[in-house]
């Protein structure tokens, strides 16, 4: 029985790696998306889908799904987890982060002269390390152990050095899940990671990313230069790094970039991505020269000295780091507020890895925004904080032969365009407005005030001649009547009307765009003003002066109500002139015939508290009449 009862055990513990098994994911300090991510890798593997691709934008945490991959997928014991990556920087993050994750498991470390124990359950390596002899020497050294397979920045996964590893490793064990995390799944030089991979389980990019509040929007500035380009060569998708080097490294450029940077944002932390080594130090130099406190590094830079200019960027010692592409990945320094791009590239995989490095929040809101459930809170947390938006400074050649990558174009605009410090997401879609409206026009303008002052002047040619009512006499000694243009009217839950519905109303969807412009901006001011959805509507109504005996009675009507009195005169042009003004009074919002009887009693509207001060927060309650242009106080009826 008890022979049995162990081959029973044996049986189950093979099948959790061999078959899908029902385990759920648990992780209560994991983001929703992070642990969809995990729900989506366990549907996947259910479907028999063994090589999977997680696409997460620079900032949400790939690494710590990776750390929980081993208990998540139920690994057998024995079973062992190899993680590859191509920095030191990312090395130490990934194995600081697995031992957070599992606490008794034991961690190697397969890195040059580093060689991880047999005996380790979780081995983190560099994809250098494990080449040719070594690669042969560490599967010998670890047999069939390797049930699980993981590449983190996984958009280099289609080299012949990742490509390698992932053979040798499925020869041993066909059974095996290859795991692949990246913010940039689409390379720039055609070749496919669906050649590695089976499918992409999982996606959340940048833009998504923004609007859930899990990311900070993006500002943006396009600084035009004379340099060209058009002579730069091209190879695999993007410049040839000597020649554009030599292109883009010259005294005025540099001088360019820093004015660039003393003039948009004087004392702010930035990351400078420049196009060689040298070109890096020489930009370096003219940011000291210019009294700004920089420093650069590159990958010969000493690994402490390396630290060490890290560890001053990052506490502010040094307001300006350069770099050559050294801190595209693993690199997690979320005060940096400004990326000044001095490396012109055709590359959307490589651009959106050097603009990631700012969209971090900063720590002091990290955990406030994992407990906020709403997506509109998230934001406006981010929005309070010390930094509520990224800057990108981009450099723009001039490439009539080339297609630059910008933030613009990121955002679907031209790669010329210049925000001018605006969010770019709400500058791309006025941009988009534009082309819609005037194509022609569209394809001429060059900046973010062009683009608000075309609008603005096709606004005015086409916008309606205003109609202001006017009496029309019924009997021109006894009946005067004016119709008064519909107006939209709501109530509120309790059935209660919302005085000056339409202008409160407006106020709201403009304050939703301005702090969560791809969010639905009409939903948002229903919920706040509490409007019941189906109260909403345009009211008709109209104004008529009779004679009655020796006084002229103002009377109103709508939809909805029968004719009342709402004034009294002793004479007829005296009645119009009253009842004209208050008509004003009404459609400017500051006053309002209330739908149920006014709250003085004698016959005069209530008027609710002027919208002109900013958004309430909430229904505006109905206060003291208004007395502007009022004659005498009319007699009791």
């Amino acid at each position: 029985m008890q022979d049995a009862t162990s081959a029973e055990v044996r049986s189950r513990r093979r099948s959790a790696t061999l078959a899908p098994v029902a385990v759920q994911p648990r992780a209560p300090h994991l983001r929703p998306y992070q642990i969809e991510a995990q729900q989506a890798i366990l549907e996947h593997r259910r479907r028999g889908i063994r090589t999977q691709l997680v696409s997460l934008a620079t900032g949400l945490g790939k690494s710590v799904i990776i750390a929980t991959l081993p208990r998540l997928l139920g690994l057998r014991e024995g079973d062992m987890t190899l993680v590859v990556a191509h920095r030191d920087e990312l090395i130490e993050q990934l194995v600081e982060k697995f031992h957070a994750e599992n606490l008794d498991a034991k961690i190697g470390v397969e890195k040059a002269e580093r060689r991880a124990p047999e005996d380790s359950d979780i081995v983190v390596a560099t994809v250098q390390t494990l080449g040719d002899k070594r690669l042969t020497e560490f599967v010998a050294r670890f047999g069939r152990r390797i049930a699980l397979f993981v590449i983190d920045e996984a958009h280099h996964a289609a080299a012949p050095s990742y490509r390698a590893i992932v053979d040798t490793i499925l020869a041993k064990r066909s059974d095996a899940m290859v795991m692949g995390f990246t913010a940039t799944p689409n390379r720039g030089d055609g070749v496919r990671l669906i050649d590695v991979f089976e499918k992409i389980v999982y996606e959340m990019d940048t833009r998504k990313a923004i609007d859930a509040g899990y990311l900070v929007p993006v500002k943006s500035y396009a600084v035009a230069t004379t340099t060209d380009l058009d002579g730069v060569a091209s190879r695999g998708g993007d410049f040839v790094i000597g020649a554009l080097a030599a292109a883009v490294n010259t005294v005025d450029r540099n001088a360019r970039i820093v004015a660039a940077y003393k003039q948009h944002t004087p004392g702010l932390k930035a990351l400078v991505f420049t196009a060689s080594v040298e070109h890096a130090r020489d930009v370096a130099e003219e940011f000291v020269a210019n009294d700004v406190k920089a420093e650069w590094a590159s990958g010969d830079t000493p690994r402490l000295e390396r630290e060490r200019i890290v560890r001053d960027f990052r506490s502010g010692k040094t307001h300006v780091l350069v770099n050559c592409g050294l801190y595209l990945e693993g690199f997690d320094v979320p005060s940096v507020q400004v990326i000044l791009n001095a490396r012109p590239t055709k590359s959307t995989t490589l651009y959106t890895q050097i603009t990631g490095r700012a969209l971090r929040p900063v720590d002091e809101i990290a955990g406030p925004l994992s407990n906020t459930a709403s997506a509109l809170n998230r934001r406006e947390l981010i929005e309070k904080s010390i930094k509520p938006a990224a800057i990108v400074i981009d450099l723009v050649d001039q490439a009539h032969r080339h297609a630059l990558v910008t933030l613009a174009s990121l955002y679907g605009l031209p790669p010329q365009i210049d925000a001018q410090g605006r969010m770019t997401a709400q500058v791309a879609d006025k941009f988009e407005e534009l082309l819609k409206r005037d194509p022609k026009r569209a394809a001429r303008v060059r900046s973010a005030d062009d683009i608000i002052t075309a609008l603005a002047e096709i606004d005015s040619v086409y916008a309606p001649v205003e109609i202001k009512p006017t009496w029309t006499a019924v009997d021109p000694m006894d009946h005067w009547r004016m119709e008064l243009p519909a107006q939209r009217v709501a109530f509120d839950r309790k059935g209660r009307p919302i005085a000056n519905f339409a202008k409160l109303y407006d106020q709201w969807v403009t304050e939703a765009k301005r702090i969560a412009p791809h969010e639905d901006a009409e939903s948002f001011a229903r919920r706040m003003l509490n409007v019941d959805p189906k109260s909403i509507r345009y009211e008709r109504s109209r104004i008529d002066v009779k004679r009655d005996g020796d006084v002229y009675l103002t009377l109103y009507t709508n939809n909805d109500l029968p004719e009342r009195v709402i004034d009294k005169s002793s004479s007829l042009p005296g009645a119009l002139g009253s009842a004209y003004m208050r008509v004003d009074e009404m459609l400017s919002g500051y006053t309002q015939i209330p739908a149920s009887r006014p709250a003085n009693g004698n016959g005069r509207p209530a008027v609710p508290a002027p919208a002109n001060a900013g958004p309430p927060r909430g229904p505006v309650p109905v206060s003291k009449r208004s007395r502007r242009g009022r004659g005498r106080r009319p007699p009791k009826p």
